[in-house]
């Protein structure tokens, strides 16, 4: 039953998921056709490339699904308007958490055995599995009794947060990365030439193969170590990161703020836009077959939940600036999500950096930061998850808001 006329706001979302879906598609037929040839010339990593067309070939049909709700919108059918909601049942406090444990130790005995037709054959599933599942979870704490609105908004936001915001945030992350080492660059040049040279002989040496990584991270350890560069880098990951992505995150709750009937409606769509990023962020970095396999995909459950929690704060700012003109709630949640997404980055940059100081010549490195850095993320994890249960648990009080129609036919009796 057709209710209204064209809507064209949700034709253009639709050209963007479709579009992505195909490019989407087109990528997965390219990673199969390369992982069957590595799989039978026995040559490059072809489990890797499947876990890659898994991966990707999840998201096109995400982004079909997506684009199905708001083709309804665009052609003004009723069912677009119904509202939806996800609620987590009562069972999956206990199958999840069980059948993630199962699926990453399969994973690691898969990885462990190093046999590529094993891994090329049960690690992508597994892939899928170990990072989807978490996030459902999370996200079924975050909107649990909170219902999402329309369904084809609630599909709009999950399609523009694996489309349109994560490119927009690529690309004024690679913008700022580019100005940050043309600058270095230029300065170095002018202040120490002699550093960009033996720098660039390092990398044509091992473009060459005369030498390894290991002899390449031997050779840079005076410039990794270095303060001054520590320091640029960890701003840049530690601030410059999270003030781009907690900003455009939540794209479709900017775009929809209007529309979104309550803060706490707008703390639900957040978080699904975290979703969104945290689907093709982890997914795409579950893309290793090595011995590692296990922590890579251990470790995107702790992102994931920041993601989703980080971005369900600002998204409940941003309609309580829309609609209650609460600019000091926006900029409080803004600033919060960016100083925790900080944390987390700057904790789990530094032990990545503490993991190479053997190589680089600072042993110590690992020692003295490593422990005390993971066991920040640890706590910082936990203290996510408790915002989101207590977060749900406060705005599933709040007020509901009255119609407006409700509010004429009082007002005129």
């Amino acid at each position: 039953m057709q209710t209204k006329p064209f809507h064209w706001g949700s034709l253009l979302t639709l050209i963007v998921l479709i579009g992505s879906a195909f490019f989407l598609l087109l990528l997965v037929a390219v990673l199969l056709v390369g992982s069957l040839i590595g799989l039978f010339s026995q040559e490059g990593d072809p489990a890797s490339q499947m876990i890659s067309a898994w991966a990707f070939g999840f998201a096109t049909i995400m982004l079909f699904i997506c684009g199905w709700f708001v083709l309804q919108k665009m052609r003004g059918l009723e069912q677009a308007e119904l509202p939806f909601s996800f609620s987590l049942p009562s069972w999956a406090w206990i199958f999840t958490p069980l059948i993630v444990i199962t699926g990453v130790a399969l994973g690691v005995g898969v990885s462990l055995a190093e046999l590529p037709w094993l891994s090329w054959l049960f690690l992508p599933p597994l892939s899928v599995l170990v990072i989807v599942l978490p996030i459902l979870f999370f996200f079924g704490i975050a909107s649990n009794g909170i219902g999402a609105g329309s369904r084809w908004r609630f599909f709009a936001t999950l399609g523009l947060g694996m489309t349109a915001g994560p490119f927009i945030m690529i690309v004024l992350e690679v913008i700022v990365i580019a100005v940050i080492i043309v600058g270095g660059a230029i300065y170095m040049s002018v202040t120490q030439p002699t550093i960009l040279q033996e720098i660039s002989s390092l990398f044509d040496l091992f473009n060459e193969g005369l030498i390894n990584e290991e002899a390449v991270l031997t050779g840079l350890a005076p410039y990794i170590s270095n303060p001054a560069l520590l320091t640029i880098l960890l701003s840049y990951i530690a601030l410059i990161v999270p003030l781009i992505e907690e900003l455009f995150k939540p794209l479709a709750v900017w775009i929809f703020a209007r529309q979104i009937d309550s803060p706490a409606q707008g703390f639900v769509l957040g978080a699904l836009s975290g979703v969104a990023f945290a689907l093709i962020e982890s997914l795409n970095a579950s893309a290793d077959s090595s011995a590692s396999w296990g922590v890579i995909v251990s470790a995107r459950a702790g992102t994931s939940l920041l993601h989703l929690t980080t971005s369900a704060l600002v998204g409940w700012g941003i309609v309580s600036l829309f609609k209650e003109k609460r600019f000091g709630r926006f900029f409080a949640a803004y600033f919060s999500a960016v100083l925790v997404h900080g944390i987390w980055n700057a904790s789990a940059a530094g032990a990545g950096i503490a993991s190479i100081g053997e190589m680089i010549g600072k042993p110590e490195w690992l020692f003295n930061f490593a422990p005390a850095l993971i066991c920040g993320l640890v706590v910082l994890g936990i203290g996510m998850f408790v915002v989101l249960l207590k977060s749900n648990r406060s705005l599933r009080t709040e007020p509901k808001p009255i119609p407006t129609e409700e509010v004429k036919v009082e007002s005129s009796s």
